[in-house]
Order: structure tokens, then C-alpha cells, then sequence
């Protein structure tokens, strides 16, 4: 899936549970900011 793409089911799913649109915007750099410092190996590691 493109990362684009996934951040419009992040979009949907929060507005779905009715996040604010802060709280959506920090999510959504959060996750960014993790995608460039970790691997999925390293995250699946940090999961554990």
C-alpha cells in the first residue's frame, strides 16, 4: 500500500472515531517521523 494511501484510511478512520483535527494532524507526523528513523524490522522489534 502507498504511503499516501494509507494516510487517507488514517484520515477516515480517525474522523470514524471522531478525533480532532490536531489530534489527527499529530498522529499522522508521528507516524511519518517514524517511517523515516525506523525499518518495519525495527518497529516489528520495538512492538515485542
Amino acid at each position: 500500500m502507498e504511503e499516501e494511501v494509507f494516510f487517507n484510511y488514517l484520515k477516515v478512520a480517525l474522523q470514524n472515531l471522531d478525533s480532532t483535527k490536531a489530534l489527527q494532524f499529530n498522529i499522522e507526523m508521528e507516524i511519518r517521523r517514524l517511517l523515516k528513523q525506523y525499518s518495519p524490522e525495527q518497529i516489528k522489534e520495538k512492538i515485542k
